[in-house]
């Protein structure tokens, strides 16, 4: 909430700040959404909690690829 001033902090707010602040945005919406489109949210019925757990897992996959693919190239070039 109050943060003692120094001389080299950036203005804003601190990044747990901003995620709490996002995390409530989100839910909010989510709420908000529930009661505007209530009688529509049958077009989203093919997202289940499967298909989530395949995307996080592919994504998941896919990035540790990438690192390890950087990992080995930055290291062959810094052997050379």
């Amino acid at each position: 909430m109050f943060r003692i001033r120094q001389k080299n902090t950036p203005e804003g707010p601190c990044f747990a700040c901003r995620l709490i602040r996002s995390f409530i945005m989100a839910t909010a919406m989510l709420v908000v959404l529930g009661l505007v489109a209530s009688d529509r949210l049958y077009l989203i019925t093919f997202i289940t909690t499967e298909l989530i757990a395949v995307i996080i897992m592919v994504l998941g996959l896919i990035l540790f690829l990438f690192k390890l693919w950087r990992w080995k190239t930055d290291r062959t070039e810094k052997g050379m």
